[in-house]
Formats: structure tokens, sequence, C-alpha cells
């Protein structure tokens, strides 16, 4: 679970992002889709999107570096690893 520090630094960065022009097209157009076109709700909506995305893309990015950790020390590749059946 994500702690509210963590929170707050990925608000803070969503809005140095949107300050500095930065946005992402896709999840532009669906917040606004989400927000019947009101430009207002779509901000909030938008914020809250590119939060996740950033949540997303730090999971994603830190399985792969465990993974290459996994792979670099000889370990066995994670995706090789069945589950045993009962």
């Amino acid at each position: 679970m994500a702690s509210k520090q963590s929170d707050e630094l990925a608000h803070a960065l969503v809005l140095r992002e949107m300050k500095d022009g930065i946005r992402r097209d896709g999840l532009w157009a669906q917040a606004m889709s989400e927000s019947e076109m009101d430009s207002n709700k779509a901000t909030a909506r938008y914020i809250e999107l590119r939060v996740q995305s950033m949540k997303d893309e730090l999971r994603q990015q830190m399985l792969k570096q465990i993974k290459g950790a996994f792979t670099k020390e000889g370990l066995p590749d994670l995706g090789s690893i069945k589950p045993k059946k009962k």
C-alpha cells in the first residue's frame, strides 16, 4: 500500500508536470471523456489518472529490476517458475 507521503509526492510531481506544460494526451482524453468535457472536472480526474500511471510505471520498473537481479545472479528466471498444482 502506498504511503501518504508517496501519494503526496506523486501529486506534487503531476502538478509540476502540468506547470511545465507536460500532459499525457491519452490520459487527458480519458479524463475529458469521463468528465463530460468539463475541463475543471477533467483536470481533477487527469491528476488521479496520472498519479495512478506513475505508480504503475514505478511498479513495472521495480519488477523489471528484481527480475534482472535474479537472472544476473544465476537464480531461476521468475517467468519459468510454475505454481504447484494441488
